[in-house]
């Protein structure tokens, strides 16, 4: 029996006397860079990790294209201006892959464009009447400060690997697209109060289509290097 302790306390003594791995260090928090398209365009994130169930993302994207559209029969030619800067906490609650994002972008996205006559015509048609404009311009944008939330999967995470892959799917609450309407033309036919009167109608029947656009999908996926 006292063999057999003394055995147990020699085990026990050498046990502790090993280096021991710390939670730590079963973690690389490493620095990492992703490239990444999304539905905010083209992007680079940097990220670093801070525990094993937290880390810090921030990015940038840029996308512009442009196209034409007729809304309430007028046809126009517009750009799409796609420009966000995020910054994000991912929380990872099984200290893998898998993280829950909480966030903000700083939202510049919009959209503008002009109205063009029409080819038959030569005038632009705002409510039920024909005005000799030279164009009408449409802006639309957003709220500037914008709260996102998402789950993702950042492969890198926790690991020892340098490359990675990543990807996220969340929603970011830009509110409604605010709709501004400005024509151009002869002082005349723009301080006419028909024309005054179907302007505003034009921008509120355009504002009522675009309420309901207040959530943005967010759809990004990227490859990860990490340091």
């Amino acid at each position: 029996m006292k063999s057999a302790l003394a055995f147990t306390s020699i085990a026990l003594s050498l046990f502790a006397a090993l280096p021991q791995q710390t939670q730590a260090e079963e973690y690389h928090l490493g620095f990492r860079i992703a490239p990444r398209i999304s539905t905010l365009g083209g992007g680079l994130e940097v990220a670093q990790g801070v525990t094993p169930w937290l880390g810090l993302r921030g990015g940038a994207n840029y996308f512009t294209y442009g196209y034409e559209a007729t809304e309430s029969g007028i046809d126009y030619d517009l750009d799409l201006n796609l420009l966000s800067f995020g910054l994000f906490a991912d929380i990872h609650p099984f200290k893998q892959a898998f993280r829950i994002s909480l966030g903000f972008l700083i939202n510049g996205n919009g959209i503008d464009g002009n109205g063009k006559p029409s080819g038959t015509t030569g005038k632009i048609s705002i409510g039920d009447q024909d005005y000799s404009l030279d164009s009408i311009e449409l802006d639309l944008s957003y709220n500037t400060f914008a709260p996102y939330v998402g789950i993702g999967w950042d492969t890198t995470f926790g690991d020892y690997d340098n490359w990675g892959f990543t990807f996220d799917l969340g929603v970011m609450f830009s509110g409604s697209p605010e709709a501004q309407l400005t024509p151009k033309g002869t002082q005349a036919v723009i301080s006419d109060a028909t024309f005054q009167s179907d302007l505003n109608n034009e921008k509120k029947q355009l504002q009522d289509e675009l309420d309901s656009f207040e959530f943005y999908p967010v759809l990004s996926t990227g490859i990860v290097y990490q340091f």
